[in-house]
């Protein structure tokens, strides 16, 4: 059971455990962190172990990664709200910007013990994140078919602006948008800027805190605190079946696949109030 609730956004188990609802209009801070590197490590582990047991191989330097990574996020009181590629989007709720940066900074660190990764043959490939904040208001929903699979959902101008943080940030920086800089001000030290050449808005680079902030993390839940009617939802149907069977690390594949990108326009979801419902 506790593989099945690492599934599911660290404060909406929370609330599922409580019975109660998240609001869908909630304010805080959001933290894209972007992970480089897996695609070489990927081709060179294929190669030297083939499809199956490279894959197995790669899902392991994935989960230890992430582990450390996710370690970090809660420790800070965010939550993984969803997995895009190599890299995670993460909210902190009711956050003015000063966790996410901290932990943010914290996972650069963690980053630290994967600068040199070996490959069975040998090969030192290197892996390294470089990470994005923004604050301000944001629309959450809970998407998709019960019987297939839901997935939590963030929307919202604080996106573009984290997208736009995101693109100014290079490897191994931790990089707030216009707004949060100004917010926390003297909190943060900044050791340089990304000017936007289109828009001329500048994002500060954070290479420290004033002042250490104090950890908040997440108190555990209990394995049994949920039934398996409200985790089944959260997962593929045959991703659920072979956790529950515990036989999670034959889940590793490498398939051939297409991806289809999909962006939605027109919405105001910072002012329609109703949408959704």
């Amino acid at each position: 059971m506790e593989a099945l609730l690492a599934y599911i956004p660290t404060d909406r188990l929370d609330a599922l455990a409580e019975g109660v609802t998240l609001p869908d209009h909630v304010n805080g801070a959001a933290l894209f962190a972007d992970i480089s590197g897996f695609t070489p490590l990927t081709e060179a582990l294929a190669r030297e172990l083939g499809p199956q047991r490279g894959a197995e191989e790669l899902t392991r330097h994935l989960n230890t990664v992430y582990d450390a990574l996710i370690e970090e996020l809660h420790r800070y009181g965010g939550s993984v709200i969803g997995f895009s590629g190599d890299a995670i989007t993460c909210w902190f709720e009711g956050d003015t910007g000063i966790y996410a940066a901290a932990c943010a900074l914290r996972m650069q660190q963690a980053m630290d013990r994967f600068v040199n990764v070996a490959t069975p043959s040998g090969q030192s490939l290197s892996l390294a994140m470089k990470a994005a904040v923004a604050t301000g208001s944001a629309r959450r929903f809970l998407v998709g078919d019960p019987d297939i699979q839901v997935m939590d959902v963030l929307a919202g101008s604080i996106l573009d602006r984290l997208a736009a943080a995101e693109h100014q940030a290079d490897k191994g920086q931790v990089v707030l948008d216009p707004t949060t800089e100004a917010a926390l001000g003297s909190a943060i030290r900044i050791e340089g800027w990304h000017e936007d050449e289109e828009t001329g808005q500048r994002f500060g680079i954070v290479m420290g805190l004033t002042n250490d902030v104090r950890p908040l993390p997440w108190a555990p839940v209990h394995p049994n605190a949920l039934t398996e009617e409200q985790i089944r939802p959260w997962l593929l149907p045959s991703v659920f079946e072979r956790l529950r069977s515990g036989q999670g690390e034959f889940l590793a594949e490498l398939r051939p696949a297409v991806a289809l990108f999909l962006r939605f326009s027109g919405i105001d979801f910072d002012n329609e109030l109703d949408f959704g419902k």
